[in-house]
Parts: structure tokens; sequence; C-alpha cells
């Protein structure tokens, strides 16, 4: 058994550990140790290409036959910023007044931790029945491509198969059981090239200013696209930069270079979304005989698992631990939960969202302590219906 002391000092050394993505080794060698210490089998699993960067990610498992629960997370944390606007070193584990302070620490170290202790505590403790896996990764916050997807698809490959699965995402809002994850909304991001004809100011009609004409287009695509579906919130198409890299006053340029982000709900897919863009962009852009290049620079597919036993017994867990009806919702941005969808039901429940990838991100002890609680109580009822 892990008391609450031992699992914050667990907590504390493995905050103190540095992995900005994708590097995540010393990370992994610590939870190696520690999910040798309970009798886990360990896999430790590399993936990379010749364009890509090869990065490390781990499997542990415990236990045999059916059912097979699995807690899926990721271990790399985004860079810390600027040293010096922190209180505390962003990966010193300080805790001041109950709250602990580390990069990482709500997004999503402290739940993966959480996670494991309750899965060794519960094991300790009981008669145990089934399997128990964790599926951790070091390429969540950077491209996400040698992570989650081919380690999903690798443990599938061995003929391992996984029942049901919970992502330790901060999906809380407020207070910890007030949110459960059962889908997100997919994100495609572009990059666009607007071209017209470079030329003298003095002499614009020997030119063709495409940011004129940029300005004109752009407002014909962004914005909502339609009401919402269902289960998700309404599409929306943001522009997140304008560049014409013209460094003087006097030339109307060429190029002006745009990039732009789609959150998407279930109504759209990427073909959908890149021939809604472009007819726009034609409509606007084709009469003045200004040009454009629209190219797709990454996808992420919506996902959505909807109700039903996983959800039921988690409800259940976080009522009994916080009289607290959690709320099924699809908020948020993407997650790695849309690459474990194609192989079996997945939720995502975590630490509240209040501070992820912000300066002095930060964690309340007694959240962390009241999770591992809840992932307990889940794992017992999950494993004795």
């Amino acid at each position: 058994m892990i008391n609450q002391v031992e699992a914050q000092n667990i907590l504390q050394d493995f905050l103190r550990i540095e992995s900005v993505t994708p590097d995540a080794k010393k990370s992994f060698d610590f939870l190696e140790k520690l999910f040798k210490k309970y009798n886990f089998e360990i896999h430790r699993v590399k993936f990379g290409s010749a364009d890509t960067i090869e990065v490390e990610n781990m499997f542990a498992i415990i236990g045999s036959g059916g059912p097979h629960l699995n807690f899926a997370g990721h271990v790399d944390v985004v860079p810390p910023g600027e040293l010096n606007s922190w209180k505390h070193p962003p990966f010193s584990g300080h805790i001041e007044d109950g709250i602990i302070y580390a990069r990482g620490a709500e997004d999503m170290k402290g739940a993966v931790i959480a996670s494991i202790v309750a899965g060794i505590n519960y094991y300790e403790r009981m008669d145990s029945k089934g399997t128990l896996s964790y599926m951790l990764t070091g390429d969540e916050e950077g491209v996400a491509i040698n992570g989650t997807k081919p380690l999903i698809k690798w443990v599938n490959d061995q003929g391992i198969k996984i029942n049901d699965c919970i992502v330790t995402e901060p999906t809380n809002k407020e207070l910890i059981g007030d949110n459960i994850k059962i889908g997100r909304r997919g994100s495609l991001s572009c990059d666009l090239r607007i071209i017209g004809k470079q030329g003298h100011v003095a002499y614009p009609e020997k030119a063709k200013n495409p940011i004129t004409h940029a300005i004109k287009a752009l407002s014909k695509i962004t914005g909502q696209l339609d009401e919402g579906s269902e289960h998700f919130l309404p599409t929306n198409i943001e522009i997140t930069s304008i560049d014409v890299n013209n460094p003087t006053h006097n030339i109307i340029p060429e190029l002006v270079h745009v990039s732009l982000n789609v959150r998407f709900n279930d109504l759209w897919n990427e073909i959908s979304l890149i021939e809604y863009i472009k007819n726009r962009l034609s409509s606007a852009l084709d009469e003045a005989e200004i040009t454009f290049d629209l190219r797709k620079i990454s996808v992420a597919d919506v996902y959505y698992t909807g109700s039903g036993k996983l959800t039921d017994l988690l409800q259940k867990a976080i009522f009994n631990k916080t009289n607290i009806d959690a709320k099924l919702s699809t908020f948020g941005g993407t997650s790695d939960g849309r690459f474990i969808a194609k192989y079996c039901p997945v939720v995502e429940f975590g630490l509240v969202g209040r501070t992820m990838h912000q300066v002095d991100e930060k964690i309340r002890i007694d959240d962390f302590f009241l999770l591992t609680e809840i992932y307990i109580e889940f794992i017992d009822n999950y494993f004795n219906l």
C-alpha cells in the first residue's frame, strides 16, 4: 500500500524531472522503477521515422484475463517559459500552503501519478481479477505523431485487447468531479498563401495588392460555421497569423502568408472543410485575379464515445467521493483520446484545468488525494461488477 505521505513524495519526485517534450526518458526511468517494485510487466517502445524525431513510450501491465482497464496519459510537458516569472522553480515540486508548483503538475503528471497509486493500492489490497494497464507517451504536447497513436496500435498488434480506457486529462472546470469528457471536437490547421502582384505604391494600377483582397477573403471564412450539433459546440475558424514580410513602405508585396485553425464538430470532416474554405476564398479572390494556395498542416479527428458502462461507473465513483453529479461534456481542445476511441470505449477524467501551460502551474495537494480516491473507487467498481 502507498499511503498519502508516500504518494505525495512520489508526486514531488516525479515533478522534479524535466521532461519537456519529447525528452521523457528520465520520467520513464522513474516510472519503470515504481512499476517494477509492484510487479508490473514493463514495455518501453520507441517510434520514429526518417522525417520525425524518435519518441519513447511505455506500456505497463499487471493481472490476467478480462476485463482489461487501461489508464492513458502523457509524461511530457510544455516548456516552462521565462524562469524568472515563476514564483518557485518550475521543476522544484515546491509545496506551499497545500499547493504544489511545477510544470506538468496539472497537465498531466499529477493525474498520471494519482492513477498509478490508485492501481497499485487496488492490486495490493484486493483479491484482484482482470487486467490493469498504463499507456504512457512522451509525445502529446509536441506533434503527437510517435506517441499514443502508434502505441495503441502496438498494444493491439501484441494481441492485447483493452476493454475500456480513461485518459487522465485535466477535464474539470472548477472542482474535482464536475466534468467527464466523452468526446472532443476535431482540429484542422492550414497555411494559406494569397498571391498578388508586387509593385510600387505610387503605381497601384500596375500591381495587385494581396493584402486588400486578403482582408475581404478572410472575413468570408472566419467565425462560426454552424450552430453546433447534438453533442458538440459550433465549428469555428480562427486566423492565427498574418504576415507579408515587407520591411519597406513603398512596395506593394506579392504574398500574404496566413495561418488558420478550425475546431470542428461531427458535421464536418477534413475534406468538407477544405472544400468549404477553398470555395469561400475563390468567391472573394477569383474576380480580382488573385490566386491562393491552401495547404493542410495537421488534422485531429473529432471523436465521440457517448455514455455507457464506463461513464456510469465513473459518475458513481465521483458522486460517492464528492457528492457531485459529474457532467458529460465535449468542450475543450484535442486529446489523445481520439486515437484510443478507434480501439475501445474511452473517457477523459483528471484534475481541474486551472493553470495548465501557464507560469506557476500548480495543483492543490488535496485535489491530488481526492482524485486518487476516485480512481480507486472506480477501479474497485469496475472489476467487481
